[in-house]
């Protein structure tokens, strides 16, 4: 069903995932104290789509990334 290429495919798309959201929960932790400090919210759904929109892009692209990366290792060491 599955092969050595696309499970390694996986391990490496999870691995990104897994690393990204740690740099996520921790831009979560800065971007909570903003908004403490913040009075007047001026702005704060346009901000979070581009945040969200942004990260989107990046899951993709990483995924896709380091996924390849992993399987391009792989072959090469075989």
């Amino acid at each position: 069903m599955f092969n050595s290429n696309s499970l390694l495919f996986a391990f490496g798309a999870i691995t990104f995932l897994v690393t990204f959201s740690w740099f996520k929960y921790a831009a979560m932790e800065v971007f909570k104290k903003e908004l403490q400090n913040n009075e007047i919210n001026e702005g704060v759904w346009s901000k979070l789509f581009k945040v969200f929109f942004v990260d989107f892009l990046i899951c993709i692209i990483g995924v896709l990334g380091t996924g390849i990366l992993f399987v391009t290792v792989f072959n090469l060491a075989h």
